[in-house]
């Protein structure tokens, strides 16, 4: 559950920034953060608490893409599991099969007692391109394209189709350039398509979809110059991983706009958590 809006905790850290002196800190508010440990780019994210319903089914993977989106591979995890130990040993093994899948090892964290089970996970990752694809780099005209199915379903299906489409990203980011991506998490395509579109200083126009708009999806929404369309069309259509064109970015209507978005960026945390009450962040 999110709390509306969170930009006094931006304010409350934001200053730690010129202490740690990250490539993509609490300044930016993405998805992950990005830090040069000893001259090794790492990305770092943490989410959750997953209820034990998601965490039986794909929490790992749904928690690896905030790092995988931003140009990241992830190399273990550490988890934060709450619960009764029937629970605890539920997802555990869950978790287990979901590490071995994705090859994301679990290398520790913490455990404790509670009524309500649910599992927090941290995915340290490193970074493939020399910087971050950040949420606000997209640029007018820039396409808006929709990348994997949705993970949905079993387990079984929801790892295949996170697995297809991380290999198929990882081959996309060798081979074309992307302004701006981020995961169709929550708050669904529309508050997603907001964010990337706000953070730029840009609007957005969307084609008639017959997608969920305030669902989350999971799979990964990135803007493009329509040069690059073709390429990333031949890589998707290799790993036989839908590319769907969901809309387009087009210019701000005026400076008063651009202005209140640069001001309000964290407030579009706030269409996340309305658009989960349209919702219901059911995945």
């Amino acid at each position: 559950m999110h709390l509306g809006d969170i930009s006094w905790i931006r304010r409350s850290f934001i200053d730690f920034d010129a202490r740690a002196g990250p490539i993509m800190g609490i300044r930016d508010w993405d998805d992950a953060v990005c830090v040069d440990v000893g001259g090794e780019k790492l990305l770092m994210s943490c989410d959750g608490p997953y209820k034990k319903r998601l965490v039986m089914l794909s929490a790992l993977a749904h928690a690896a893409t905030d790092v995988i989106v931003k140009g990241g591979l992830p190399l273990y995890a550490l988890d934060a599991l709450a619960g009764a130990e029937e629970d605890i040993r539920d997802m555990v093994e869950s978790l287990r099969v979901q590490g071995s899948f994705l090859n994301i090892p679990i290398l520790g964290g913490n455990t404790i007692r509670s009524e309500t089970p649910s599992a927090t996970l941290f995915i340290v990752g490193k970074l493939l391109l020399q910087n971050p694809i950040r949420d606000s780099g997209a640029m007018e005209g820039d396409l808006l394209l929709l990348l994997g199915d949705p993970i949905w379903g079993s387990r079984d299906e929801r790892m295949e189709k996170a697995q297809r489409l991380f290999s198929c990203w990882w081959e996309v980011l060798k081979k074309a350039r992307i302004n701006a991506s981020k995961d169709v998490t929550k708050g669904g395509l529309i508050t997603t398509v907001a964010e990337i579109a706000s953070h730029s200083n840009l609007d957005y126009e969307l084609n008639d979809l017959s997608l969920p708009k305030y669902r989350n999806l999971d799979n990964f929404l990135i803007a493009v110059s329509r040069d690059e369309f073709p390429i990333l069309k031949e890589i998707a259509d290799s790993f036989s991983c839908p590319l769907l064109e969901v809309g387009s970015l087009t210019k701000g209507h005026d400076s008063d706009t651009t202005k209140r978005r640069i001001s309000s960026r964290p407030a579009t945390r706030q269409l996340r958590r309305t658009a989960e009450i349209k919702g219901k962040n059911d995945i």
